[in-house]
């Protein structure tokens, strides 16, 4: 569904990313695993059109996709959740997901999408009136998620959604995450550092180092690998 093919960005002189090249298959949950500054999230700003890249390619749905708008990108059906949430904290819970839904003009479909993440996020219902900025950070991340699939991607781009959260909520998010790909047959690309819990969910992993793919394997044998186990999963 989605390729990258020899990838490489720049941030002025230094290079985040090193001729990456990696595939993610449709209905699969894969994850991009490695420390921080390791090129993870430059990967992902680069899928969604926010980094241009410095050359090679990437293609999702057979199409290339590295010279277009990020509004061309998200219409094609890849939307991201960023790193930190970066929900509207001064806006409502219902105003927030309604943004989510900026580019759709089906109103039946909105207030189906609407329930529907309501039903994965009963908290979100209890306070569709709230104001975002006043939600607990699990929320928030929940938020973020419900606001992007309002938008019915086909592709879901996750940037640390356990970042900052409590065991607990981690395990939520996780679930939900599967629950979205089983039930709605959404394609997921997640980065994470919480690599355990990654590979758990993934079927595929990529292991990133200094802008360049290591490592690359099904994700239940990455989780049984020595220098994964070393590195990674302590």
């Amino acid at each position: 569904m989605l390729t990258l093919h020899a990838v490489r960005c720049h941030y002025r002189k230094i290079e985040a990313i090193k001729g990456i090249s990696l595939t993610v298959h449709q209905k699969s949950i894969c994850c991009l695993i490695g420390a921080n500054g390791a090129g993870k999230s430059t990967t992902l700003m680069a899928i969604s059109g926010i980094k241009r890249i410095t050359s090679g390619e990437i293609r999702f749905q057979d199409r290339p996709i590295h010279r277009v708008s990020p509004e061309v990108i998200v219409k094609s059906g890849i939307v991201q959740v960023p790193e930190g949430r970066r929900i509207f904290p001064h806006l409502t819970v219902k105003e927030n997901l309604s943004l989510g839904a900026y580019l759709r003009r089906d109103k039946q479909g909105i207030r189906h999408s609407t329930t529907r993440v309501f039903d994965l996020f009963p908290v979100l219902r209890e306070r569709q009136e709230q104001l975002g900025g006043t939600l607990s950070g699990g929320e928030q991340q929940m938020l973020a998620i419900a606001r992007a699939l309002m938008g019915t991607p086909r592709m879901l781009l996750l940037d640390e959604p356990s970042l900052g959260l409590a065991p607990l909520v981690v395990e939520r998010i996780m679930n939900i995450i599967q629950t979205i790909r089983d039930d709605d047959g959404l394609t997921i690309l997640l980065v994470e550092q919480n690599a355990q819990a990654a590979l758990e969910l993934s079927d595929y992993g990529y292991v990133i180092e200094t802008g360049e793919v290591v490592l690359q394997d099904k994700a239940c044998d990455l989780l049984e690998d020595p220098k994964v186990k070393e590195a990674y999963l302590g």
